[in-house]
């Protein structure tokens, strides 16, 4: 029950930290929104180490997090930019898959999950499918162009098996120290994601659009800072609480539990953004829900 508690508490902060980024990457630079936040999430995560006492994990569990966060960064990226260019409809429901990676890692491991688990399971993978869904205005499908709707799904595939990989690597890493699992998976997003990004910003002074173009939020208003701040906390500590719920219980039911949070990003945006939850987004929370509770049982 403790490792479900923590699993669902990963779900939230990376739908709250989903939320804002995905937000904030239509407002300005998909890179820089992922970067800064990263930088944020290493800072919180410096401190947690510091206060705890905590330093670098065995040389296997290193590799295992360095490969956690090459992925998770690759991941992120592919995601946060399928979201900037193409719609919550299919990108949240084809990254969500990712799961399927670490439930047949912990399937193939002898995780006996029963036929109550997989029933939760399913509903749980249905759950976010539907709530995933939505039906935008006539006008708004004619809008889409051809290649901005195949690269958003090229991408979410993307985003879903980095997402997918991240999960098996981090919970390899997190069995010998979470804290320290964390920092070396951090610290590699970083300097890969800090790298693209001073890259890319050298190449726009260079071609001249250094500057937000008219109708973009600039990356300097305290707001804005606020947000990226809060959307790369939340991501730092969605991993922590992942990581302890796939150590403390199945990697297969808590990875699954953990892969809800486009479900919360959903619900944020009926609440925060006023926008309709349609009958199959409803019908999703509801299976999404009822899917946990199944788990739990296990």
């Amino acid at each position: 029950m403790t490792a479900l508690l923590f699993a669902l508490a990963s779900a939230l902060a990376w739908g709250i930290s989903d939320f804002l980024g995905g937000y904030l990457s239509r407002r300005l630079r998909t890179i820089t929104v992922i970067a800064v936040s990263q930088m944020c999430g290493l800072a919180a995560i410096v401190c947690a180490c510091a206060l705890t006492g905590k330093g670098f994990p065995s040389e296997t569990a290193s590799m295992f997090a360095f490969g956690a966060g090459l992925t998770g960064a690759a991941g992120l990226g592919a995601f946060y930019q399928a979201l900037s260019i193409g719609t919550i409809s299919l990108v949240a429901p084809i990254a969500a898959t990712g799961v399927v990676v670490p439930v047949l890692a912990g399937l193939l491991a002898g995780e006996a999950v029963g036929t109550i688990g997989f029933a939760g399971m399913f509903c749980a993978m249905a759950g976010v499918v539907l709530a995933s869904i939505s039906n935008p205005e006539p006008h708004q499908r004619m809008s889409v162009e051809v290649q901005e709707h195949r690269a958003s799904i090229i991408l979410a595939i993307l985003a879903a098996i980095g997402f997918g990989a991240f999960f098996t690597l981090f919970h390899t890493a997190a069995t010998e120290g979470l804290l320290e699992a964390a920092l070396v998976q951090r610290i590699t997003s970083v300097a890969l994601l800090g790298s693209a990004w001073i890259v890319m910003t050298w190449r726009d002074r260079q071609s001249a659009v250094a500057h937000p173009e008219p109708g973009q939020l600039s990356p300097r208003s305290a707001w804005v800072m606020v947000g990226i701040f809060i959307t790369g906390v939340f991501d730092m500590l969605a991993n922590i609480l992942y990581g302890e719920a796939s150590v403390t219980g199945l990697l297969s039911l808590t990875s699954m539990v953990s892969s809800l949070y486009p479900v919360i990003t959903v619900v944020l945006a009926r609440f925060v953004l006023l926008e309709r939850l349609g009958g199959l987004q409803q019908t999703g929370v509801g299976l999404a829900l009822v899917g946990t509770v199944l788990i739990s049982l296990k």
